[in-house]
């Protein structure tokens, strides 16, 4: 049973910012063409399923060049999730429709969960069940990881793409919190669906038809929450990262209007991951690169709490509180 999250979610303030111009993480020599998987753990070890050249770049200790490489019966790896106590599980291919497990201790894979289509993103949640979206058949499933059944759930779509609330239409990124609520990035219907545990009609959080929400979305396809349950959405058709807090949404990086290859741009990213630092990986496909936005600010700043005359500063990310009274 997976006890603990492996991946970051940082704690961000309202106004925290981004350097606009990235430093190119690793280019096509090292992920080959059109990279979409990254998964950065809490130890912030990178992991990028080079779809191209059938294998796994992995970066340790911040280091600058892949530390391993992992192959051995990969076809195209797509999409990646990397569990606490190290297993890698993987889309292995377009053709074959499976997921895959590759266990570091023995250095090995085996086939997890076979499904029906291609698995464009996979997710595991802290009790050990492993999710699929499925872009062709509109659908996300899942399997407890548990025992050997390969008995499959669907958890949100009906397998027909359309806008109603119980359907999907071309799901790309999912993301599982510690509730076991379900967020899919709703491609073709440039939206962002919650799925609150149990129920097969979504809320639509972002997007077209949102009801709360001000933000337009291009064929969303990565969604990631903070430490707030803040949403960070690749809006793929936009070329850019857009994320909420409570002001709503607000574009972080990308943010220039167009796609292109310059520092500042990106062109059809695909997938986002966090370092426990704050820093943003992003998979920029069409440029074969993945990038690294450079954490700029993370504090809160100062405020007056005018009813117990108070002088606060907070620092999120640091978890660092001042409070002065005032005379």
């Amino acid at each position: 049973m997976i006890l603990a999250v492996s991946y970051n979610q940082p704690k961000f303030c309202p106004s925290t910012t981004w350097n606009p111009n990235a430093i190119t993480f690793s280019n096509a020599s090292t992920v080959g063409t059109s990279p979409h998987g990254i998964f950065v753990n809490t130890n912030n070890t990178v992991y990028v399923a080079d779809k191209q050249n059938g294998r796994i770049q992995i970066w340790l200790n911040d280091s600058i060049n892949p530390t391993r490489t992992i192959s051995g019966n990969f076809l195209t790896p797509y999409s990646i999730f990397v569990t606490t106590n190290g297993d890698i599980y993987f889309g292995n291919s377009y053709f074959t429709n499976q997921v895959d497990k590759w266990t570091l201790d023995t250095n090995i894979s085996v086939t997890v969960m076979s499904v029906s289509s291609a698995c464009y993103a996979l997710f595991v949640d802290t009790d050990d069940t492993l999710y699929c979206s499925m872009y062709n058949l509109h659908q996300v499933v899942k399997r407890w990881l548990g025992d050997n059944a390969t008995t499959l759930t669907t958890v949100a779509g009906t397998g027909n793409c359309s806008s109603a609330l119980d359907m999907l239409c071309g799901p790309y990124g999912i993301f599982v919190d510690t509730n076991f609520d379900l967020y899919v990035a709703d491609c073709r219907n440039n939206r962002i669906q919650l799925f609150r545990s149990g129920q097969l009609n979504a809320t639509t959080v972002a997007g077209s038809s949102s009801s709360t929400t001000t933000i337009t979305l291009s064929c969303p396809s990565g969604i990631v929450l903070d430490a707030g349950k803040y949403l960070y959405i690749v809006d793929n058709g936009n070329s850019r990262i857009v994320g909420s807090n409570p002001n709503g949404f607000r574009c972080l990086v990308g943010c220039s209007g167009s796609s292109g290859s310059a520092s500042y741009q990106l062109n059809y990213p695909y997938s986002l991951s966090f370092d426990s630092y704050g820093n943003m990986f992003v998979t920029d496909q069409s440029n074969y690169r993945v990038q690294k936005f450079i954490l700029s600010t993370n504090s809160c700043g100062k405020y007056e709490n005018t009813s117990v005359r108070k002088l606060i500063y907070e620092d999120y990310f640091n978890n660092i509180k001042i409070e002065c009274i005032l005379e």
